[in-house]
């Protein structure tokens, strides 16, 4: 009997130390998982403070505005094992950031939901918003809003199904009427990236509303990086635009029909733009599409250049951007201004803008903003 109470009272001990050990443990977790770590905080001066806390011996801060190249940014470890980190001021806007803890990158440990937008899906970055006392030109405003509608279309050209985003303005579902039609390429092999993230519907909805741009589709192709240009100008010229007129009430004429595009896609917008003058009457080149030093003489690739009347009576705008500090390519900004000053010699009208930041949506936004207000208001 004695040995089974002192078997009885060993158990207890193990029973309460092990529950003794456990709560600790748990203690010691919920003391790491509760402790107050703030979101990243705009400042008055509109620098931003970010907070990290992670068991680490080297936190950075990738950006597209400060340190968009290693090292990065160095955060700072407090006594209370918070890093942190304050940046210069940024321009009002949506920028975009990631972190490198311990050499590795990796997106924000805290949440990411700083727009009011669809999750960031794979979109390595994370998102920061800097605002002033002006608002953006794609705030969610109490406006008459356009609907986006999104299509998988067979390409034979590439073989395989592929998505079309399709934007068409307030009013479009009983108006009865064409409406003049944007062709919009991406960089990307996803077609939702002008409007996931370039806010591309809402910022024709403000447009609109505000009479700087006329009512319009938008039609948001999926025209990777690396594709040839003589494919993709197929894929647009006898896939995209034929299924996008028999499908929606587009006013198919060229006075009426406008072509753009950012990186890679700028490229394709550039040569199909120069291409076809007789097809489109603006061209929107953004953030690409430049001439490097070993790029034939414009006029060689693009014969119909060398008409400057005709061509600038068919193709009236011409609107070019890039951020001075782009760096997505090997001397990027320089071939780009090559560009214009090649257009320039041979006297085709063009507008150019030379901007801050880089390569980014931060611009993109701003870019596509400014070729819309281009197209004219209502």
């Amino acid at each position: 009997m004695k040995n089974n109470d002192k078997a009885c009272r060993r158990w207890i001990i193990i029973v309460l130390l092990v529950l003794l050990l456990s709560l600790t443990l748990v203690c010691g977790l919920l003391g790491q998982i509760q402790r107050p770590v703030p979101p990243p905080r705009v400042n008055p001066d509109l620098s931003v403070t970010y907070f990290v806390d992670v068991d680490a011996k080297d936190v950075r801060l990738f950006d597209t505005v400060f340190s968009t190249a290693p090292p990065g940014l160095a955060f700072t470890k407090g006594p209370d094992g918070i890093w942190s980190l304050t940046t210069p001021p940024y321009e009002p806007g949506i920028h975009e950031y990631a972190l490198v803890i311990d050499g590795v990158p990796t997106s924000a440990v805290t949440s990411s939901d700083w727009v009011d937008r669809l999750p960031r899906g794979y979109y390595p970055f994370d998102f920061i918003e800097v605002r002033d006392s002006n608002p953006f030109p794609y705030d969610l405003r109490p406006v008459p809003h356009g609907v986006v509608h999104a299509h998988t279309v067979r390409s034979e050209q590439f073989d395989r199904d592929g998505r079309l985003y399709v934007y068409t303005p307030p009013g479009y579902e009983t108006s009865g009427r064409a409406y003049p039609v944007l062709y919009l390429m991406h960089t990307s092999d996803n077609a939702s990236y002008w409007t996931r993230y370039g806010f591309a519907d809402r910022i024709m909805d403000s447009l609109i509303a505000d009479g700087e741009t006329r009512e319009m589709i938008i039609v948001m192709t999926q025209t990777a990086g690396g594709l040839a240009s003589t494919l993709v100008e197929r894929y647009l010229l006898d896939e995209v635009i034929p299924f996008a007129e028999r499908t929606y009430r587009i006013d198919a004429a060229r006075t009426s029909r406008f072509l753009a595009g950012n990186s890679s896609g700028a490229m394709h917008a550039r040569n199909i733009g120069f291409l076809h003058p007789e097809l489109f009457s603006a061209i929107g080149i953004m953030s690409g599409g430049g001439l490097n030093l070993a790029a034939a003489p414009l006029e060689t690739t693009y014969p119909k250049l060398t008409g400057a009347a005709a061509f600038n009576e068919q193709v009236p705008f011409i609107f070019i951007a890039v951020g001075e500090r782009d760096l997505s390519a090997a001397n990027i900004v320089a071939n780009v201004q090559r560009l214009k000053d090649s257009l320039d010699r041979l006297g085709i009208r063009n507008t150019f803008w030379l901007t801050t930041d880089q390569h980014s949506w931060f611009n993109w936004r701003r870019y596509l903003t400014e070729f819309l207000k281009g197209l004219g208001g209502n």
